[in-house]
């Protein structure tokens, strides 16, 4: 399969930290890949190097076999990388259309005149079509997430990242967003999806990988690494030997 992302031995330092230390990862086109590890593995701070918030220290990130690793994050979005973030900070005093409309415009580089049909198209998947003149401000949880999700859509990406989008929902409402993300990956782009809330995550997924300490523990089929005693040690705090 074609790779379209790659982080090539990447490191990165704040002060005497290293958060990144030596991360080897890899994405195929069209490949839905699942990551976890615990809080303060440096998960967070992957998605801000390939994106472009921060610099590596060591080690190169490339995007279809572009290297992008110098690259400025608008210059990267528009090549077609979007992210949404953990927690969802919409405009709130502008509508849900507006909301994505900014996102097609400054993220997708496009002039308004022609991102209105794709920006509709994109709130038709997310689920938002009816809320679409409705301020941002006065959406539920769900909902909000479902315009984070579609901000990052409205620019076209080839590679969504998705940064514990599922968290602080109910059973329900995870569900709803899980099929949203399944017809999104259905319709060719590829994601890196950072999930604590693992049902969710192993449902959409087709791998898995493991970070610990800015380094990679593990990368492969997702129940097999789930399986893996070095994981259940280190995510779930299952005795080695136990396990």
């Amino acid at each position: 399969m074609t790779t379209i992302l790659r982080l090539d031995g990447v490191s990165k330092s704040f002060g005497a930290l290293k958060v990144i230390d030596d991360l080897s990862i890899s994405l195929a086109q069209g490949e839905a890949l699942g990551v976890i590890g615990p809080n303060g593995a440096g998960k967070s701070t992957m998605f801000n190097l390939i994106t472009g918030g921060v610099a590596p220290g060591a080690g190169r990130i490339l995007f279809a076999d572009r290297d992008i690793t110098r690259l400025a994050p608008p210059a990267r979005c528009r090549l077609g990388i979007g992210r949404s973030y953990q927690i969802p900070q919409p405009f709130a005093g502008m509508t849900v259309f507006e909301n994505v409309l900014v996102g097609a415009t400054f993220g997708g580089g496009r002039p308004e005149r022609h991102c209105h049909d794709s920006c509709i198209a994109v709130l038709q998947t997310t689920g938002l079509l009816g809320k679409a003149n409705r301020l941002a401000g006065s959406l539920t949880l769900l909902e909000r997430k479902r315009l984070e999700l579609a901000r990052a859509l409205s620019i076209g990406p080839k590679v969504l990242l998705l940064d514990e989008i599922a968290g602080g929902l109910t059973e329900g409402e995870c569900q709803a967003l899980v099929e949203t993300i399944r017809a999104v990956h259905r319709s060719g782009v590829s994601l890196i999806w950072i999930e604590h809330v693992v049902h969710a995550l192993l449902s959409v997924a087709s791998r898995l990988v493991v970070i610990n300490f800015g380094r990679l523990l593990a990368d492969g089929e997702p129940q097999a690494v789930m399986n893996d005693a070095r994981v259940q040690s280190v995510y779930m705090g299952i005795d080695e030997a136990a396990a």
